[in-house]
């Protein structure tokens, strides 16, 4: 054969096999080093390094302070004595030898005790074997009872040896141990003192390499290098696994992994408060993250609030979000971030991050550390948002907006026009939306529209009002009066009077302010017998309403309708109403009509139709159209579902799901939401609709601040619950139907509850100012005594049937206040539900009442009135009892005592007389009881100086008010400051608590 043929050189394809595997070679040495090489490693050595420095500095500031410190300095010098009298007193040839000893001893007891075992054994034998021949005398009895008595003699023997032996050893022992008990005690000291320095030394000698064996060091070098880092390196990936919360990875449920923590290395940390990221401690370590606070990381990680991908260890990976686009921009160069399009859940940008507190307090009215979710959801009641869209947590709430059944004896067809068409500008802080000069029906043939659309639902409205006849207005009314009146009686609780011409930037506590509209320009809206008859009986008007009934007698009713009407807005009355159109009203009718008709049907009926037909047609359909009867009661309406869409969901739904238009914005449904709530037609801008097509939800002019926490309340809706919702027990409930009842009535405007509220105060003070002649700092001083009380532990001061009838018909407890605790027409189930709230908002049982005999002696009786007279505690210089008012100023006045014995609970009065302030820090109430020397105390000459029964008698005594007789007293002048007029009862009256069909009766 000759040479081999082929179709390559050998020589070449060495060549190639060497360079393809030197190729693959490199290839793999850049796997794993691109592998190896990752960002969150430079932050962990960075935080390595400020770990050393930190642990550094607060070592060397401990040791600073402990050798400036007396107690250590003489705790080294102890030190060293005690070393050098045990170096003397316990040498090691005396510790070998005392040793030595020691263990001689032990062995010679362990012989001993061994003998003793034995001997007591063969002893207990020949016991049993006498007793049984001396019972049935056998011959050999006296033989036995030798035996016994040799191995008795001898048992007592070996048990003295044992004791004798044990003794020696225990003095063996003590020399040992008494050898540096000295040593040991400031030894003991030392480390206690230096018990901080110590820990902070060993932790400096695992961190720090500079502080390490050679070997430590080698080994942390080892342990970190590529491949050989799989074992147990310093530099890792940490991760917290939380297997009660569940996550759908592509079909397939797995516990939440997040590895958030690989990067944000400080994030439970306080000392990296001021650090940069991602090595910053995160804000609110008593709420979150740390170990201590309500979402320790262990069980709620961070993607759980956060959202994001938890499972990636890179900063795009992990789907963050930037707040704004200079922020995106400046991720983009520092980071190389870029947006994950096809993550469903990427993080909330800072603004919004809160919305996730709602997957677990739903069902909570306010959330602690949540404010702008708060505020988001405080803003949606009020602009009644729930009203237009399906949102489960209001779904019993009323509506928003007044009734418009009776709308023609309350107003003008003239003033609703221009208000429908402009509300702003007769209110510029008005709720209500703006529908009309929007983006999209703002060009001129879209206006000529509008101005046909605001006639044809007027038209509407007022071709269906209801009569209404008006309570007669018994007197003009003085302007004076009144403008007093609404200042002082709780007005300004829910109301604000601000004629401005801007509207304030709304926080939570101008929102409890805004529970009813401005109270500008009602002369311009309305008649001084309109607003007189609403105040006298606002359910008449508008079954259903939030507003209160005052209890106004009818000449204070007519000096408030008189201040009311007297302002008028000039301007407004100014504004000219464009004519009807009736060209452009048959374009709307017909638009209406061919929904349902051909082309030419429509035409026909059309040419049937009067101008008022027309009006009344295309009123009603364009009412239904924007939704008008979702926020008012319209006739006609009864029935109709809301028009918006459903929000139940809309924190969960993806991105794909809403429309951009061609609005340049960031595709997310963050921004889509803030847009849409910021400006809602804008998402119609260069698209070509029909006018019945066009968006149609209305214009809050929301502020970017009120904006996000809208959006931050709306992201929060979401169908997924995380596993850790809050949990649903009968007292949980309670709590949020009560805090829920309290919203929606605004009890907050007047009273602080559960630490919020009380927005009156501003009011009352300027009533002080203006009105009583004080000066600014008096007003701010005295301006408690003269608001509605704080409701704070009321449940467990109050009796509950006192507390039901109280808040169904109010009755004057302190007859100084010129503001009246309202009547609301509450049902059974809102009663209910308010008393059970503040029960056990106070951890009180509920419904059950507590029963205490407050029956006195004759002896207890004279011992309570000399407690109760001018001699001893002079109650009745502060407290109103019965009809008899306390003399001096009244912002010094305490609540009438002759309520005492149906109103409080007699065990919380006992705590009360005992220490006032313990309950109350803020309380005018004198402490008689001196806590740090309560039983010396008390009056010695009442009860023989028995404090407990002193306090015992004087309660029985004070709950027994209103059916004992009272020492005599002048009565003072019944000052101009008090109401005028008693409670009176509402029409129906429930005489006793009714009880819940899930609760126990009453006792």
């Amino acid at each position: 054969m000759g040479l081999d043929e082929r179709h390559y050189n050998i020589t070449t394809l060495n060549k190639l096999f060497a360079l393809s595997a030197l190729l693959l070679l490199g290839t793999v040495g850049f796997l794993f080093f691109n592998d190896y090489s990752r960002k969150w490693k430079d932050y962990q050595n960075d935080f390595q390094n400020m770990e050393i420095e930190k642990t550094r500095v607060k070592y060397d500031g401990e040791m600073v302070r402990l050798n400036a410190d007396p107690e250590y300095k003489k705790l080294q010098d102890d030190l060293k004595k005690a070393h050098d009298a045990y170096s003397t007193q316990c040498s090691p040839e005396k510790l070998k030898s005392a040793t030595q000893a020691k263990n001689d001893l032990t062995a010679k007891s362990d012989i001993i005790k061994q003998q003793y075992r034995v001997t007591k054994a063969q002893f207990d034998a020949a016991k049993f074997h006498y007793e049984e021949d001396a019972a049935n005398e056998h011959k050999d009895v006296k033989a036995a009872e030798s035996h016994y008595q040799k191995l008795d003699q001898k048992t007592k023997e070996l048990k003295l040896s044992s004791e004798k032996t044990d003794a020696d050893l225990a003095v063996a022992n003590k020399a040992i141990d008494d050898c540096g008990m000295a040593l040991k005690e400031i030894e003991r000291k030392d480390r206690a003192l230096t018990k901080k320095a110590a820990i902070l030394s060993r932790k400096l000698k695992k961190i720090d390499p500079n502080e390490m064996s050679l070997t430590n060091r080698v080994a942390n070098l080892v342990r970190n290098l590529p491949v050989v880092d799989l074992a147990n390196p310093t530099v890792k990936i940490n991760q917290v696994v939380l297997k009660d919360i569940r996550e759908d990875l592509n079909f397939l449920t797995m516990p939440k992994v997040d590895r958030c923590t690989t990067c944000h290395l400080g994030i439970a940390n306080p000392d990296y408060k001021d650090a940069q990221q991602p090595l910053r401690t995160h804000p609110n370590l008593e709420l979150y993250v740390s170990k201590d606070s309500k979402h320790p990381i262990e069980e709620f990680g961070c993607t759980v609030c956060h959202e994001g991908n938890g499972r990636a260890t890179n900063f795009t990976g992990a789907a963050h979000t930037p707040s704004s686009p200079a922020q995106a921009k400046e991720w983009e160069e520092k980071y190389g971030w870029e947006k994950l399009h096809h993550w469903d859940r990427p993080m909330f940008s800072s603004p919004t991050v809160q919305a996730s507190c709602f997957k677990c307090h739903a069902g909570q009215t306010t959330i602690a550390g949540a404010e702008k979710l708060n505020l988001g959801m405080n803003l949606i009641e009020r602009a009644g948002c729930y009203a237009c869209h399906n949102i489960d947590k209001y779904k019993e709430w009323p509506k928003p907006g007044p009734s418009l059944i009776h709308i023609a004896s309350k107003t003008t067809s003239e003033w609703s026009y221009l208000w429908i068409s402009d509300p702003k500008s007769f209110r510029h802080a008005t709720w209500m939306p703006s529908y009309f000069g929007q983006p999209n029906n703002s060009d001129p043939a879209s206006a000529a529209r509008s101005r046909q659309e605001v006639h044809a639902i007027v038209h509407y409205l007022f071709s269906q009002s209801e009569d209404y006849q008006f309570k007669p207005l018994p007197t003009a009314g003085d302007v004076k009066k009144g403008e007093e009146i609404v200042s002082s009686v709780g007005c300004f609780g829910c109301h604000v009077f601000d004629p401005g011409n801007s509207r304030p930037v709304r926080d939570r506590a101008i929102l409890k302010r805004e529970q009813g509209p401005n109270l500008i320009g009602l002369g311009t809206k309305t008649s001084p017998a309109w607003i007189y008859d609403w105040l006298k009986d606002p359910q008449r008007y508008h079954p259903g309403s939030r507003m209160p009934d005052l209890r106004l007698s009818d000449p204070e009713a007519a000096d408030v309708a008189a201040f009311l009407s007297q302002d008028k807005n000039s301007a407004f009355d100014k504004k000219s109403i464009p004519p009807v159109d009736e060209k452009v009203l048959n374009e709307i009718v017909l638009g209406f009509l061919k929904k349902t008709l051909t082309q030419s049907e429509a035409q026909e009926k059309l040419a049937k139709m009067s101008l008022k037909d027309k009006m009344a047609f295309s009123g009603k359909k364009l009412i239904a159209q924007y939704g008008c009867f979702s926020c008012h009661d319209i006739k006609g309406f009864e029935g109709y579902k809301p028009i918006g869409t459903d929000l139940n969901e809309e924190g969960s739904k993806t991105t794909d799901k809403f429309d951009f238009g061609f609005v340049q914005i960031d595709h997310s449904k963050e921004a889509w939401i803030n847009q849409k709530i910021r400006n809602p037609r804008i998402f119609d801008i260069k698209k070509i609709k029909a006018s019945d097509e066009k968006l149609v939800m209305p214009n809050f002019n929301f502020t970017q601040e009120e904006t996000e926490a809208i959006a931050t309340a709306v992201l929060g809706l979401v169908k997924e619950k995380p596993g850790k919702i809050k949990p649903r027990t009968p007292e949980n409930i309670a709590l949020e139907r009560g805090e829920q009842i309290v919203r929606e009535f605004n009890c907050q405007g007047c009273h602080i509850i559960e630490g919020e509220g009380g927005a009156i105060k501003d009011s009352v003070n300027d009533w002080l100012i203006k009105y009583q002649g004080k000066e600014k700092a008096e007003a701010e001083n005295i301006v408690k005594t003269f608001s509605p009380p704080t409701l704070k532990g009321i449940g467990a001061k109050t009796q509950t049937q006192w507390l039901f009838e109280f808040i169904h018909q109010p009755e004057i407890v302190r007859p100084w206040l010129k503001v009246r605790m309202p009547t609301y027409k509450f049902n059974a189930s809102h009663l209910n539900a308010l008393v059970k709230y503040f029960n056990v908002m106070d951890k009180e049982e509920f419904p059950f009442t507590e029963h205490v005999n407050t029956a006195l002696s004759p002896e207890e009786t004279v011992a309570a009135q000399k407690m109760f007279s001018t001699e001893y505690f002079d109650c009745m210089k502060c407290h109103v009892v019965g009809d008899r008012l306390p003399s001096g100023t009244q912002d010094t006045w305490a609540p009438n005592l002759a309520l005492v014995g149906k109103r409080l609970k007699p065990d919380w009065l006992i705590r009360w007389i005992k220490n006032p302030s313990a309950i109350d820090p803020t309380t005018k109430m004198p402490t008689f009881f001196d806590p740090s020397n309560y039983a010396e105390s008390g009056p010695p000459d009442i009860l023989s100086g028995d404090e407990d029964e002193q306090i015992r008698v004087l309660r029985n005594y004070v709950m027994s008010l209103s059916t004992l007789p009272l020492p005599s007293k002048a009565t003072p002048e019944v000052p101009a400051i008090l109401p005028a007029v008693e409670a009176t009862a509402p029409e129906s009256t429930p005489t006793s608590m009714p009880s819940n069909q899930t609760e126990e009766p009453q006792k």
